[in-house]
């Protein structure tokens, strides 16, 4: 499996045991499309476009599918996205008791993708928690295509709701700068983009040139709960000296790409 797949699986694994990103998460709350939000506030920064990514979760404690279930559900899936499987690095391990499938590859717009399906039965494990829990998880890299981020979150969202309720999103765009930003014109850029979201800042960390301060705006539906506050809305940047770039992520309601 490659990075990209794993990485999917990693994030899986962190949502599926009630943990988000930070370990801060407790909650989340269903939302509609925030993808136009996203690309406008994005659009404000000024920066060039690097790469984008859209991914799905759902999880059901209530199920366990058998290996005919998990491959139906997972040729829908890569139908709806027109991701064509005969060509798609391919992963599964299925038994009696765990079944799962995970495909990589290409759509027909070029759009890397991982789509992933797995079931398991704690039933017969000793001291186990007991019952059932089967996950999917559509994980998009729409690299500079930004335009297409709205569209496409709610395809997918509504893909996987065919299969599962309580689908959760989080959409990520990643630019850059062909320079070092001083650190008060980072405030600037971000203080901007909050802005056009009417985004009010909830926290932030800084650290070693880094900077990611999160915010809440109720123009976004969908929202986490960190303590006592609703996020849903992140933005870091950083200043690469090996490139000579300064990178922005603009993540909702988290950034969940690797920075």
């Amino acid at each position: 499996m490659n990075k990209k797949a794993w990485y999917a699986v990693g994030l899986l694994a962190a949502v599926g045991v009630g943990f988000g990103l930070f370990r801060v998460v407790d909650v989340f709350y269903p939302k509609g499309s925030d993808g136009d939000i996203l690309v406008r506030a994005f659009n404000t920064s000024g920066a060039a476009v690097v790469e984008a990514n859209i991914n799905a979760y759902a999880s059901d404690t209530g199920i366990f599918l058998d290996r005919e279930e998990v491959t139906r559900i997972v040729t829908s899936l890569a139908d709806g996205m027109e991701l064509d499987l005969d060509g798609a690095e391919r992963i599964e391990n299925f038994s009696g008791d765990y079944n799962q499938l995970s495909v990589t590859g290409k759509n027909a717009d070029g759009y890397g993708m991982v789509i992933i399906v797995h079931s398991m039965d704690f039933s017969d494990i000793k001291e186990g928690p007991g019952g059932f829990e089967t996950n999917i998880v559509i994980d998009t890299a729409l690299d500079g295509d930004i335009k297409e981020l709205p569209g496409m979150e709610e395809r997918i969202s509504n893909l996987v709701a065919e299969h599962m309720q309580g689908v959760r999103t989080t959409s990520c765009i990643v630019g850059s700068y062909f320079e070092s930003i001083p650190e008060d014109n980072m405030e600037a850029i971000i203080g901007s983009v909050f802005q056009s979201a009417d985004a009010v800042e909830v926290e932030r960390a800084i650290y070693d040139g880094f900077l990611s301060v999160s915010a809440y705006t109720p123009r976004i539906g969908d929202y986490i709960q960190m303590g006592g506050n609703r996020i849903n809305l992140n933005v870091a940047m950083r200043y690469n000296s090996y490139e000579g770039r300064t990178y922005i992520w603009l993540g909702s309601p988290v950034i969940t790409m690797e920075y």
